[in-house]
């Protein structure tokens, strides 16, 4: 049976190639949502000192309050944020958190190491352009580590994570979401699918996850299931699938049901008020077993 495989357990677990006992300065390239401030605050929990570049009209202002050194910039802004990082004595960075990609058609302020950048690259999609930053940050002798780094206990397991489990006809609209996920692999296109009753009614674009589940409920009506997977070939030192409190909120005002998630690839904001608030409105979420591990096994 497909879904034997449900159980707790903290496998699939991507490790970085952070060094523990380091103690220099880590840097942070720092976009929208919760994720840069958590980021931060277990940083400097773990004794990191934390050299914070932020995005105006992206990052939230609160950063401000868990670091002592902080840069603004707009998108495209790639030499002043790592003239940021080699003045804090950089050597380590993570990219936390994402950017708007609506932004990207306008809010965008190349300077000249950018405007070299994007010409080189000739592309404008997500993970070729965050792998040019990683590449330019290595000739500056930074190495660009996991942004799952100091949060591994916050990684979702596999099994389901609420009281409410799914059923079998929602198991099945998550596997119909899974293999749509894989078809669009190739494509810069979003981590989110909404399904109902077998039928893909809604996929992640340029408007986020949010807009994505909103108007899969609008179009199918209550009781669609909400698929979050990173692509297989995603590079997880950049852009985690991420879920929180505000994802059952919108789930809850989408009239959806299930929330199937990448377990050991996605991670969890907010963790026991996320739950609380799921069980509370009797949604479940679920851990499914990570697509990469499926394609190692032949499965």
């Amino acid at each position: 049976m497909l879904f034997s495989w449900l159980r707790k357990s903290r496998s699939h677990t991507e490790t970085s190639q952070y060094n523990p006992e380091s103690k220099t300065p880590i840097g942070v390239i720092a976009g929208n949502g919760p994720f840069p401030i958590r980021f931060v605050k277990e940083a400097t929990a773990h004794g990191r000192h934390v050299v914070a570049v932020c995005h105006e009209g992206e990052t939230s202002p609160e950063i401000s309050e868990y670091v002592s050194e902080l840069t603004w910039i707009k998108v495209g802004e790639l030499g002043k944020m790592i003239s940021a990082f080699r003045a804090g004595e950089v050597q380590e960075v993570a990219m936390a958190g994402g950017i708007n990609r609506i932004n990207h058609f306008g809010d965008v302020k190349l300077d000249a190491r950018g405007a070299s950048l994007l010409l080189r690259l000739r592309s404008t999609k997500d993970d070729v352009i965050m792998r040019g930053i990683a590449d330019e940050l290595g000739k500056e002798g930074m190495e660009v580590i996991s942004c799952t780094t100091f949060l591994s206990e916050s990684l979702v397991p596999e099994g389901v994570l609420t009281k409410n489990s799914p059923s079998s006809d929602e198991k099945a609209d998550i596997e119909v979401g899974i293999e749509a996920i894989k078809a669009m692999s190739a494509q810069d296109i979003g981590q989110t699918v909404v399904v109902r009753k077998g039928v893909v009614v809604a996929v992640e674009a340029v408007e986020g996850t949010d807009a994505a589940i909103l108007r899969g409920g609008e179009l199918a009506g209550n009781g669609v299931v909400v698929v979050k997977f990173a692509k297989p070939t995603q590079d997880m030192r950049f852009d985690v699938p991420t879920i929180g409190e505000k994802t059952i909120d919108i789930m809850r005002e989408s009239g959806a049901r299930v929330l199937a998630v990448e377990a050991g690839r996605t991670l969890m904001m907010d963790e026991e008020e996320m739950i609380r608030l799921a069980n509370k409105s009797k949604i479940s979420i679920i851990g499914c077993p990570a697509l990469v591990t499926r394609k190692r096994s032949g499965g």
